[in-house]
């Protein structure tokens, strides 16, 4: 008898006794700054729309700090909508649910 579980992107075989681990390759999405509420078209990959998020988190940041007053409005607006929290909930559910509707990479 053969028995398969997933964890993530790992999938376990268990059968005769032995239980093998096969670690499965990751689906991958594309996501612009842009489609994210920035302003330029730098491409962020991730397996899901929490990790492209997070991604545009970090760029927003980045360049803030380097002095690119497009980023620091978009970082700024992303701040603002969390200060609302139904507002920061709309937005992040259609992000979500764009990235849902993106072909795989």
């Amino acid at each position: 008898m053969i028995v398969a579980n997933r964890r993530g992107d790992q999938h376990y075989v268990r059968g005769s006794g032995i239980t093998v681990e096969v670690r499965g390759s990751r689906t991958m999405k594309t996501m612009t700054c842009q489609q994210l509420g920035g302003p330029c078209d730098l491409a962020h990959h991730g397996a899901t729309a929490d990790e492209v998020i997070k991604a545009q988190d970090r760029h927003l940041k980045e360049m803030s700090a380097n002095g690119d007053a497009a980023h620091e409005r978009a970082a700024k607006e992303m701040k603002g909508r969390w200060k609302n929290p139904l507002k920061g909930m709309g937005w992040y559910r259609k992000a979500k649910s764009d990235f849902g509707r993106l072909p795989e990479d």
